[in-house]
């Protein structure tokens, strides 16, 4: 009988304290500012955005008493691998790293059963958007490593099966920065306004439509990653600006539909419904610029196959490099493949990161204020 009792009133108080912890969470939600440079939107769902100058990060918070603890997401993984078939390519394969494996370095990578190997050569003048490769033959595997100080990975070397349907690869590495690191605040009241404060500083609560654009902004980027989580096929164009639809210079949520186009065989490429010629050419089609969306690649993700833990006081790096100072003036295409992609604006991916595949990579925000002014986003 006493356990019944016990059980009764275990059913009985699990929703009352559901309720109160919901009541909290309505009683914190709202924007914290810091200055006009950051801040945290802190969502009645247990979720909060973190945003500060070309940082925005999101996560999931619990409460406890007057403490509140923040648990930022980070990428599942630390590379992703998107492939393609590119029918220009007649040979080998095409891989495109964007610039965060030169940035964010070091980094490296092994082909088959080669050795691991520097992806940059030391002291290799970066500031390209991205960085191609072509190779007259097509590898099995790929392994992706870092080394960097305080990243935020349990395992710093992907490895991923190539497909030998694909010959058109893009490579993303997902750098982890400190804002993404767990952290808590105590919850305060200072002359009537709720104040948490943490290792950051204090943030002061705002009256609620303080700045409803900004509101806007981060709810929409909020929906946007939610979207993205899990998605396993992606949409650029050939300068890999991700496609969004026709509201592509705003800020608003993505309304790209593929079904708006038609998927031309020949170049494997999807056109514009209303611009489409059947019988057309689309080989060598371009978009104009950056933002046109009348040609669009579709890439699928590549599952990551073993993720492990790489000792680099243990293992022994080759002396090559990928991508060798000699060989920086010649990145022509030599087999008449697509021009060079100059901006993968993967995942933030979305910018995927992400529209991060499997990502969650923080959005870079370009001055975030709460007066006034849209943040935004590169």
């Amino acid at each position: 009988m006493k356990n019944y009792l016990l059980i009764l009133i275990f059913l009985t108080a699990t929703p009352a304290f559901a309720q109160i912890e919901n009541n909290m969470k309505k009683n914190t939600s709202g924007m914290y500012g810091q200055g006009s440079q950051g801040g945290i939107y802190v969502y009645d769902d247990g979720t909060f955005a973190l945003f500060g100058y070309a940082t925005l990060v999101l996560g999931n918070y619990a409460l406890a008493d007057n403490h509140i603890n923040f648990i930022p997401d980070i990428p599942k993984q630390a590379f992703t691998v998107l492939g393609r078939k590119n029918p220009n390519i007649k040979g080998g394969v095409k891989f495109t790293f964007t610039r965060a494996f030169l940035d964010d370095g070091p980094t490296y990578l092994k082909l088959d059963n080669d050795s691991l190997m520097n992806t940059f050569e030391e002291n290799y003048d970066g500031g390209a958007s991205d960085y191609v490769s072509n190779l007259p033959y097509h590898p099995k595997t790929i392994s992706l490593a870092q080394n960097t100080v305080n990243h935020l990975y349990r395992y710093n070397t992907n490895s991923f099966k190539l497909d030998s349907a694909y010959n058109d690869f893009l490579l993303f590495y997902h750098r982890t920065i400190s804002e993404q690191r767990p952290f808590s605040a105590t919850i305060k009241t200072e002359k009537g306004k709720t104040v948490l404060e943490s290792h950051w500083g204090e943030f002061r609560k705002y009256e609620s439509g303080k700045d409803t654009e900004f509101e806007t902004f981060l709810n929409n980027y909020k929906r946007q990653a939610i979207k993205d989580k899990d998605v396993k096929v992606f949409y650029f164009n050939d300068q890999l600006k991700t496609a969004k639809g026709f509201n592509h210079l705003s800020e608003e949520f993505s309304i790209f539909d593929i079904n708006n186009y038609v998927l031309d065989e020949a170049s494997n490429k999807f056109i514009r419904k209303d611009i489409y010629k059947k019988g057309t050419d689309y080989s060598n089609a371009l978009v104009s610029d950056y933002h046109d969306e009348s040609y669009i690649l579709k890439y699928d993700n590549i599952d990551v196959d073993e993720q492990t833990l790489t000792d680099f006081g243990e293992v022994k790096v080759g002396t090559q490099a990928l991508f060798k100072i000699a060989d920086q003036n010649k990145q022509t295409d030599e087999n008449g493949l697509e021009e060079n992609f100059s901006a993968p604006k993967l995942m933030q991916t979305t910018e995927v990161q992400g529209q991060q595949p499997t990502i969650v990579a923080p959005a870079k925000v370009e001055k975030p204020k709460l007066k006034k002014k849209k943040p935004s986003k590169k």
